[in-house]
C-alpha cells in the first residue's frame, strides 16, 4: 500500500532585502517526491538569481538517484557563487527517505524518534567532499523539516509544543519566525509522513 505525505515551505529574506538566496523545490519523480533545500551563497538579487538557475535544473532533472543527481548539479553550478543544497528523496511505496546533503542544509526527523542526518562540508560549483547517501524508514505521523542555516538548529519539541500535531504549513511558518536568525535568509520545509 503507498503512503501519502503532506508539505508546506517558508523562504524569509534576510531582513533588510527584498528576495532570499535561499529556495525550497518539491518535485514529483517516478517512486514519490523529491524535496531540495537550497542556500546560495550571500544574500539580494544575485543570489536570488542563481536560485532560479538551481530550481530550473532541479525541476528537469529530478530523478532518486540523489549521488548522480548532486554531482551533475555540483558541475552545473561551476563560476557560480555557489550553493549548499540537501537533497531528499521520498520513496511512498516502502515509507523510506534518502538524503544526500553539501553545505550547511540541515534535515531533522521528529516523532518515532528525533534523528538528524548530516551533510558533507562543501559548497556546490566550488568544492565538495563526497557526500554520504543516508536513509530513513519513516514511522506514522512522523515529521521531516528541511532548512538552512539561517534557522537555528538548537530548538527541540519542548521549544515548539504541537510542533508534532501541527499542519506542515504551521510548522514551516513557525520554525521561520520563531528559530529563524535575524542577520540571514531562512527557508523550511516541513514535510509529515501519513501511511
Amino acid at each position: 500500500m503507498s503512503a501519502a505525505i503532506e508539505h508546506a515551505a517558508v523562504v524569509r529574506p534576510c531582513p533588510g532585502e527584498r528576495v532570499s538566496g535561499d529556495a525550497t523545490i518539491v518535485q514529483p519523480i517516478e517512486a514519490g517526491l523529491l524535496v531540495a533545500i537550497v542556500d546560495v551563497l550571500g544574500h539580494g538579487a544575485d543570489a536570488h538569481e542563481l536560485t532560479h538557475v538551481i530550481e530550473d535544473f532541479l525541476e528537469a532533472h529530478a530523478m532518486a538517484d540523489l549521488e548522480a543527481l548532486v554531482s551533475n548539479l555540483h558541475q552545473r553550478l561551476r563560476g557560480t557563487r555557489g550553493a549548499a543544497v540537501g537533497l531528499c528523496a521520498f520513496d511512498l511505496g516502502s515509507g523510506s527517505l534518502a538524503y544526500l546533503g553539501v553545505g550547511n542544509t540541515r534535515i531533522r526527523r521528529l516523532g518515532a524518534s528525533d534523528t538528524r542526518l548530516v551533510s558533507a562540508d562543501g559548497v556546490l560549483g566550488q568544492n565538495m567532499r563526497t557526500p554520504l547517501l543516508q536513509s530513513l524508514d519513516l514511522a506514522p505521523g512522523d515529521l521531516v523539516l528541511l532548512y538552512t542555516d539561517g534557522v537555528s538548529d538548537r530548538f527541540s519539541t519542548a521549544d515548539y509544543p504541537g510542533i508534532l500535531q501541527h499542519a506542515p504549513k504551521d510548522v514551516a511558518r513557525n520554525v521561520v519566525d520563531r528559530f529563524g536568525k535575524g542577520h540571514d535568509d531562512a527557508a523550511c520545509i516541513a514535510i509529515r509522513y501519513a501511511p
